[in-house]
């Protein structure tokens, strides 16, 4: 059975399962260049059907993922929620006060946002068939989405499955359990008492956009001290299983609410570790309590609050917690593969479904190029090249020489996170790369930048991997590091002793683990930076011809470019010193 998965709201985007594999997913940011694009993927679809070489009339079935089906039919910017004035949004604040919010109110609210958006059902269709696609179509609920795409893609049969985000089809969480094939509800939680808006509304405060810069909020946190952590659990809290929206606001309403009960000097990286400590603590004590509900010690995430790497560790560390899988695409971008999963479970499909031999073994389901099309764009470059016969070994003795190194091979990666296909390599020796770098790519960042490590040299450099040595490929949680990280790669390790590292097999990209093992053999580290491949704001590079503009726009040194080395003739000067890195390497 062929599916084609859709999400046509922020970060939208499509997937293709052919009985029940996972064999393309992209989205729509990666094409049109502008982050976490809303709307109807159209180049997506196009594109999948194109690479699979899958007529349109070929798909048995159309997936869309979320009951308020959203009608964009032009992809636009996200400009990060809550800005300028939304009338919906604006109105709801302004009443608070006044009428205050509720359960029900929401949820009337919701059902009729469902109803009204159910219109533009018709109008999806003839979209769908402006590409040729005219097969059934289902709409799918929003966390059941989250739910299948992590399930059936996490290789565990039985399992506890949460989910968690600001909201979706009127929830902010959803838990279930998988078991004998079947999931089971177990609890919902309603976007009014979403924790994971009291974080947007903090990320406003502290002048960044929300929905967009909740990770400089994570990063932020470690430089602080929780000390408005009983503040912030006076608005949004835990009781007996649920999350409670203890100061019943929403919108600008909560927004002013925090305002006024923080002192006007409050340091923003005190603001940021408390409501850090407070997500921590909170979603820490409610995954436990259902867990322990449930019965089922393997537990698999989802939704965009599970982008929280510092929050996944303390889940990770819970005692009622085997094993921890994160879904590699686990915001609203991986909607698209859990829409079809969703269509496939609700048709029967998880009965004799294969599910450890279907756990994903890596993210590379995006867009790729030939040798010929990357020359032809390098040579369009007038860059000088060459292709080099030892590629991984020459690529090596760059890095050790204190290059900056970007990598471009393959099919691009799902997900949030560049895997080694659309990444930026450096040795992690000196901790002054997070701001000369950062500054090269116009970005403004607290958490150091991740490291890379093979598999094999994976217990040397961190502790308590036992339960997520599997989620760690896709750099989703992270870890205490050992003192000898600590000592000799301080570059990816945070001020508080972690790092979010992504762990790689030779058999999953042999040229990534090539150049790891290379440079292991010239100074004896193990770990390089991996950071991805792209400017501030942009996307992370799809095509040839985006590697080469944001490596000249970088200032970058080196791309590799499938087979070939690009050299950059004008890249900026930076900091360097060659005895210090000699001296880890002879430690």
């Amino acid at each position: 059975m062929r599916i084609l998965g859709i999400q046509g709201g922020i970060s939208g985007g499509a997937a293709l399962v052919e009985d029940g594999r996972l064999i393309r997913a992209v989205n729509e940011e990666r094409l049109v260049r502008l982050k976490m694009a809303k709307g109807f993927p159209t180049r997506s679809i196009r594109w999948l059907l194109q690479d699979a070489g899958w007529a349109p009339e070929s798909v048995d079935l159309v997936s869309y993922a979320g009951r308020r089906t959203f009608y964009i039919p032009e992809v636009q910017p996200w400009p990060g929620w809550l800005t300028g004035r939304e009338s919906r949004r604006d109105l709801a604040a302004s009443l608070t006060p006044f009428l205050g919010w509720s359960d029900g109110l929401w949820m009337g609210m919701q059902r009729g946002r469902n109803a009204a958006s159910a219109r533009n059902r018709p109008k999806l269709r003839r979209l769908l068939a402006d590409l040729g696609v005219r097969a059934p179509m289902d709409v799918v609920d929003h966390h059941l989405a989250h739910v299948c795409g992590a399930w059936f893609t996490a290789g565990l049969p039985d399992a506890t499955l949460i989910t968690m985000d600001g909201g979706g089809d009127g929830y902010a969480s959803k838990v279930y359990r998988a078991r004998d094939g079947r999931l089971e509800e177990l609890h919902a939680t309603t976007t009014f008492n979403s924790i994971g808006d009291y974080y947007a509304y903090v990320t406003i405060l502290l002048g960044f956009k929300a929905q967009k810069h909740e990770g400089k909020i994570t990063g932020l946190a470690a430089y602080g001290s929780p000390i408005y952590a009983d503040f912030f659990r006076t608005l949004i809290d835990y009781r007996d299983g649920r999350i409670v929206n203890r100061g019943r606001a929403m919108y600008w309403d909560a927004i002013r609410k925090i305002r006024a009960g923080l002192p006007a000097d409050a340091k923003r990286e005190d603001v940021a570790a408390s409501i850090q400590r407070v997500l921590e603590d909170v979603v820490a004590e409610y995954c436990r309590y259902w867990i322990r509900r449930s019965g089922v010690r393997d537990v698999v995430l989802s939704g965009g609050v599970f982008s929280n790497v510092k929050l996944n560790q303390r889940i990770h560390e819970l005692d009622e917690v085997d094993e921890l899988v994160v879904h590699p695409g686990m915001t609203d971008e991986g909607l698209g593969v859990g829409a079809a999963y969703t269509s496939l479970y609700e048709r029967g499909g998880a009965d004799g479904f294969a599910f450890e031999e279907r756990r994903l073994p890596d993210v590379y389901l995006g867009p790729r190029y030939s040798d010929r099309e990357m020359e032809a764009a390098v040579r369009a470059s007038g860059l000088p090249h060459s292709r080099p016969a030892s590629l991984a070994g020459d690529v090596a003795d760059l890095l050790v020489d204190g290059k900056v190194v970007a990598l471009f091979q393959g099919r691009m990666e799902y997900g949030p996170r560049a895997l080694g296909n659309r990444s930026i390599m450096y040795q992690a020796t000196d901790p002054a790369v997070n701001d000369w770098l950062n500054q090269r790519l116009d970005r403004t960042e607290f958490m150091p930048f991740a490291p890379v490590t093979r598999v094999e040299d994976a217990a040397r450099c961190y502790l308590g991997l036992a339960g997520a040595e599997y989620t760690a490929r896709f750099m989703t949680v992270t870890f205490d590091c050992t003192s000898w990280m600590k000592e000799r790669m301080p570059a990816v390790v945070h001020v508080d002793g972690t790092a979010r590292p992504q762990l790689i097999e030779q058999a999953r990209n042999p040229l990534y683990h090539g150049i790891l093992s290379e440079y292991e053999r010239r100074t004896g580290l193990n770990s390089l930076v991996n950071t991805s491949f792209n400017m501030h704001e942009e996307p992370i590079v799809c095509s040839p011809e985006d590697a080469l503009r944001s490596f000249t726009r970088g200032h970058l040194d080196h791309l590799v470019l499938g087979p070939f080395l690009v050299e950059n003739g004008t890249p900026d000067a930076k900091p360097f010193h060659a005895a210090h890195h000699e001296g880890l390497a002879r430690a």
